[in-house]
């Protein structure tokens, strides 16, 4: 991988633990690892092992494909603007709800049609 890789999926790590409200401690002990390696992990300076990224997939409800390339291997997920399969894989509430309103107005407004 080379260095945007690595920066990017440190990236992606950081938008999944904020986005489930988890510190970086708290992160660090689900993944048995320390606090400090996941702040270099989320800086781009060093990777997860590959038993810690599946770990951090499954406390995530996420893809090993999303985190280290960003895609999302769900074919209908990949279809929709990346801001939306964002939000979806994000599992924040607010966010979701938020979507959710956006897509009964969408929903109404097409019916109407």
């Amino acid at each position: 991988m080379n260095e945007n890789q690595i920066n990017e999926m440190g990236q992606r790590i950081a938008d999944l633990r904020r986005s489930h409200k988890m510190t970086q401690e708290q992160l660090a002990e689900l993944l048995d690892v320390s606090t400090k390696h996941i702040s270099h992990v989320e800086r781009g300076c060093t990777n997860l092992s590959l038993n810690t990224l599946i770990k951090l997939c499954s406390i995530f409800n996420c893809t090993l494909d999303y985190i280290v390339f960003g895609r999302e291997n769900n074919p209908i997920l990949a279809q929709l603007p990346k801001t939306i399969s964002d939000i979806i894989l994000s599992n924040n509430k607010e966010d979701i709800s938020r979507l959710n309103r956006y897509l009964q107005i969408f929903s109404e407004l097409y019916d109407r049609r």
